[in-house]
């Protein structure tokens, strides 16, 4: 335990003893909210509806797709984590296990990378999340 406290981790799991685990790293603190701001959509935590990100499913995959997108990311995580200082949130594919920015016209799967850095850090760190199938 650190002199800031900790929380439950996310996904809540089990620790050793069979207690729920806990985690007091300020950096695994922001990318579980981060993650947790990724995978919710507007409107699934009913006493604060505007938490997430909207639904982008059924969006086209046009020159504004990545715009939207990212503006609506990084709009929730300045929002809602008060941990991160500085966020760019960029929008690509996955090709193997790397990112690629950038989307060719046949594309059906985006990825978003989120780099950002903890408060009182300089350690910049990256997040990629696959994130939908588009058609």
């Amino acid at each position: 335990m650190s002199l800031h406290g900790s929380w439950l981790s996310h996904p809540i799991q089990f620790d050793q003893r069979g207690s729920l685990q806990t985690t007091a790293d300020r950096m695994q603190i922001a990318a579980q909210s981060i993650a947790s701001i990724v995978e919710t959509r507007q409107g699934e935590r009913v006493m604060v509806p505007d938490y997430g990100i909207p639904d982008f499913v059924f969006d086209v995959m046009d020159a504004g797709f990545s715009a939207r997108v990212a503006y609506f990311v990084e709009r929730q995580i300045r929002r809602y984590e008060p941990l991160v200082d500085r966020v760019k949130v960029r929008l690509g594919t996955l090709q193997g296990e790397k990112f690629a920015p950038g989307f060719t016209a046949d594309e059906q799967l985006a990825a978003i990378e989120i780099e950002f850095t903890v408060r009182g850090s300089n350690t910049p760190r990256n997040l990629v999340y696959p994130t939908w199938k588009l058609r």
